[in-house]
Parts: C-alpha cells; sequence; structure tokens
C-alpha cells in the first residue's frame, strides 16, 4: 500500500515511466519502417529490458515517504534497485539467449532508455509555492 505522502513521488516517477514507454514505442516504430520487423521487435525487446524493471523500482522506492518511515524507504530502495539489476540481467539473459534479435536495435533502444534517465530531474521538480529569496 502507498502512503499518501509517498503518492506524489510515486507519480513522478510513474511519469517518468510512461515518458519512457513512448520514447520505447516511437524508436521501435522507427526502427520497423526504417529497417525490418525484426529490428523493431529487437527495439522493443531491448526497451523491455530497461523498462519492466524500472517500472518495479519506482514502484517499491515511492511506496513510503516520511521521517517515520526512514527505514522503510530505505529498504524500498534497496529492494526496489536490488530486483531491478536482477531482473535486468535476466532479461538480457532471456533475449539475447531465446530470441533471435538484432543486436543493433536492441542496444540502441536500451541504450536511449538509459540516457532518458538523465531527464529524471525534470519529472521530478515539484515547485510547492516554496518562494526562492532574491539576493539584492
Amino acid at each position: 500500500m502507498v502512503d499518501k505522502l509517498a503518492k506524489k513521488g510515486q507519480v513522478s516517477g510513474l511519469k517518468l515511466v510512461a515518458f519512457q514507454l513512448l520514447l520505447m514505442l516511437i524508436i521501435a516504430l522507427v526502427s520497423t519502417v526504417f529497417f525490418s520487423i525484426k529490428s523493431g521487435y529487437s527495439a522493443l525487446a531491448g526497451g523491455v529490458t530497461f523498462l519492466l524493471p524500472n517500472l518495479i523500482f519506482v514502484l517499491m522506492a515511492f511506496a513510503h515517504a516520511g521521517a517515520r518511515q526512514t527505514k522503510k524507504v530505505l529498504r524500498g530502495f534497496y529492494a526496489g534497485e536490488a530486483i531491478k539489476l536482477f531482473l535486468t540481467v535476466l532479461l538480457f539473459v532471456v533475449f539475447l539467449k531465446y530470441v533471435l534479435l538484432s543486436l543493433t536495435a536492441f542496444y540502441i533502444s536500451f541504450s536511449f532508455l538509459v540516457a532518458s534517465q538523465w531527464l529524471a530531474p525534470f519529472f521530478f521538480y515539484n515547485n510547492d509555492g516554496i518562494k526562492h529569496v532574491r539576493s539584492r
């Protein structure tokens, strides 16, 4: 269950995941149209390899918030990150071993989604009316 205080952080994280999902679909569409169907589903596989673990991390990391729940917040971050890393490796192994892929499209899609994390501050920026003091 998500705490009310944590809901705001989780919504911001889900906005980032939604942006990454859109980016993944655009990359897959471009790969399909300009290259081949194999490139398209390879780009989807690369995107899923990044996106699914990231979604699980967001849900776990932002399940709790507040000073009284510091241990739960830390536990959520650590568990979320551990599951994210394990699932990423597992998906890499499954896709690379059992699915015939265009490796270029797979890695390009995965790399673009990793780079999209750099945009995360724009999704987590929140100004709740806090006034900034201007220096004179």
